[in-house]
């Protein structure tokens, strides 16, 4: 009788098991940290991209909508706007020569960030009447 108590009581994890057990888990986790890290920074590069992009769609859908020479230098002038993470985005671009009568024009705008780093380019051709 005295042998099935004593297999009862040494039926749960010891202390020190629990404890390796947690040590191992911290080392796993340790392990994944810098991925984790690089993860967080590579998803708010590519949240920047994606207003640059937003934002360049938006002045080229500007220029479709009047399409005059006057808004497309308006549209390749020097703009700035701010991502969800405060990051200032500077857009900025060229027009090509506005035509005396009905003509298409080809205007190329881009996107940088405050470091200078290119996040998005376009080229789009405008019909101007």
């Amino acid at each position: 009788m005295d042998r099935n108590s004593a297999a009862a009581s040494d039926a749960g994890f010891s202390v020190v098991e629990v404890m390796i057990a947690t040590f191992l888990l911290a080392l796993v986790a340790v392990a994944l940290l810098p991925a984790l890290l690089h993860g967080l920074g590579y998803s708010a590069q590519q949240s920047a991209v994606a207003t640059a992009t937003r934002e360049l769609n938006a002045l080229v859908e500007e220029a479709r909508e009047t399409p005059t020479c006057t808004t497309l230098s308006a549209v390749a002038s020097t703009n700035s706007v701010t991502d969800g993470a405060g990051q200032t985005i500077t857009t900025s671009g060229s027009v090509g020569t506005c035509p005396a009568v009905s003509k298409t024009v080809k205007i190329s705008l881009t996107a940088v960030d405050t470091s200078g780093t290119t996040l998005a380019t376009t080229t789009a051709v405008i019909y101007v009447p």
